[in-house]
């Protein structure tokens, strides 16, 4: 559908100009010429930059919920807790190095605090789409790991406790690895932080 269509060619040049200038440099007009749509197009889609920017960090939130959930997901929920583990740190250097400009823009929109906080219906509209987004794979998780420390494969421990313990590592990486012209990770250092996230965790 037309406006399917508008609304992503309009993500796809905001992260094409906020990689390039930065959300504070980039303007909503160099976003309008490098999607090529009238100024009509890109207000009815999104009236502030701020909202455009939300809307991106959501759009990129989906695909990387989506890439990094398969190893607990589905029959993989049977599975050991160590491989569940492993897989997840596995799959999110995967991501991050097969998509580096996604993963600079969750990690700047998301440091920068460009994701707004305003109250209109817009913007309450975004936040409830970037929520629902968080809380659709926080439940996956969250489910998958009360089922490994029923087991008695995990310690019991506060979801926030795990999650930095399991992620944080990797994710102060990140920054490193996506400012390489060409990101790469040895293998030796994938193995190291899938292994520290599940000793973190381990029973």
């Amino acid at each position: 559908m037309e406006p399917t269509s508008t609304r992503s060619r309009l993500l796809d040049a905001a992260a094409t100009v906020f990689l390039a200038h930065g959300f504070t440099a980039a303007s909503m007009d160099m976003v309008r010429q490098e999607a090529g749509v009238s100024n009509g197009s890109l207000y009815h889609h999104f009236p502030t930059k701020a909202q455009l920017a939300d809307a991106l960090y959501a759009h990129i939130l989906r695909d990387f919920h989506a890439t990094l959930l398969p190893p607990i997901a589905g029959r993989a929920t049977a599975q050991s807790a160590e491989k569940g583990v492993k897989g997840l740190i596995r799959t999110y250097i995967q991501w991050v190095l097969q998509h580096p400009q996604s993963a600079r823009l969750l990690h700047e929109l998301r440091r920068s605090g460009d994701i707004s906080s305003g109250a209109g219906e817009a913007e309450a509209a975004v936040k409830a789409e970037t929520d629902a987004t968080n809380a659709s794979a926080f439940a996956a998780l969250t489910a998958w790991i009360a089922q490994r420390v029923e087991a008695g494969d995990m310690r019991a421990m506060p979801f926030h406790v795990w999650m930095a313990l399991v992620f944080s590592p990797a994710m102060s990486l990140t920054q490193r690895w996506i400012s390489q012209p060409q990101p790469t990770v040895a293998p030796k250092v994938r193995a190291a932080l899938e292994h520290a996230a599940w000793m973190a965790v381990a029973a």
